[in-house]
């Protein structure tokens, strides 16, 4: 007889809502987690994001009435809107912590390996299941160039105290002109630099011209068709050169190239679960190429968008399809 019912590799929205959904239909559950309970959205993404956006929002909105019933803007504060942010999201683990523990979901903090198609090793204890869900997530991609290390990701911009003077931003993607749109109204000089020839080309690009311009007007640079080729440290910053040679001088450098699938280091392999270079590849189900073992979220290789409502989606789903209230076939 196996330990549980269902063990998750992961606690956020790719696998909570399946792990709640299971718990109150009296399934015997446990999530394993290495970092922070309830994951990178709700701790250190798109919950923090839109805590921050909201003032500038509001801002931008403001100066579309100026003369005409408004006649002033307010000022941000970076550093009581941070305050603000860490009072809001530090609790929220702590508080999800207790809702899985009151539902009787066993929490065990480590990293999990599959050892066989039934079996999760975490440290020197393993753990059975009769089905096991991974939704690990991804990480911010880190360019494979001299002095990487010196800059920071989307997951430190969401952190700073104090928003840069001077910001060079690495890649022209949503994260990164968000990120540019915020430092940019706090008066940061703003600085973007994108190996392709234009931002976003998943989108509309006229739609797209119309943001670059208007982020062009308030102050942003952008360099389009620049490959950056190393980091250095210098007496006042850190210096970003580019392959043609282009440097910039700023006091921060934030890596947004992109997100790559949590998969190294979880036994995958060993247990014939196939993967590419996007994900765990999954069937219309998202079954793994082992069936009692599923993926959920950003983990999984596939076209529809790595968002935080998709991941719920599939977390539901999965949970429909273990209580059988959804097909599995």
């Amino acid at each position: 007889m196996a330990d549980y019912d269902t063990i998750f590799i992961g606690s956020g929205h790719a696998t909570w809502h399946a792990a709640v959904a299971l718990a109150h239909a009296q399934h015997k559950v446990a999530i394993i987690e290495e970092d922070t309970i309830a994951g990178t959205c709700t701790n250190f993404g798109c919950d923090a994001k839109i805590l921050l956006d909201g003032p500038f929002e509001l801002t931008e909105q403001l100066k579309q009435y100026q003369g005409i019933g408004v006649n002033t803007t307010p000022t941000i504060d970076w550093s009581q809107l941070m305050a603000y942010k860490q009072q809001v999201i530090q609790p929220l683990s702590v508080q999800m912590t207790a809702v899985f523990k009151q539902l009787g979901i066993t929490i065990i903090t480590g990293h999990g390996e599959l050892t066989d198609t039934h079996t999760v090793q975490v440290a020197d204890s393993t753990y059975t299941a009769d089905t096991i869900v991974i939704g690990t997530g991804q990480r911010p991609a880190k360019l494979a160039i001299p002095g990487a290390d010196l800059m920071h990701d989307s997951r430190d911009f969401l952190d700073l105290p104090t928003m840069p003077k001077r910001l060079t931003l690495i890649g022209a993607g949503i994260i990164s002109l968000e990120f540019a749109n915020m430092a940019v109204l706090l008066g940061s000089e703003v600085h973007i630099i994108e190996f392709a020839d234009r931002a976003l080309p998943a989108f509309y690009s006229e739609h797209v011209k119309k943001m670059i311009t208007h982020l062009q007007a308030a102050g942003v640079h952008f360099h389009f068709g620049e490959a950056l080729s190393q980091v250095t440290k210098t007496a006042t910053g850190l210096m970003a050169t580019t392959a043609s040679g282009l440097k910039i001088e700023s006091d921060d450098i934030i890596a947004a190239t992109g997100r790559i699938p949590n998969i190294e280091h979880l036994g995958l392999t060993k247990v014939g679960i196939k993967t590419d270079r996007h994900g765990i590849i999954v069937d219309d189900h998202l079954r793994t190429s082992i069936p009692n073992i599923y993926a959920s979220g950003d983990v999984i290789s596939k076209t529809l968008p790595k968002l935080t409502p998709t991941a719920i989606f599939e977390s539901n789903y999965i949970a429909g399809q273990l209580l059988g209230s959804t097909c599995r076939h």
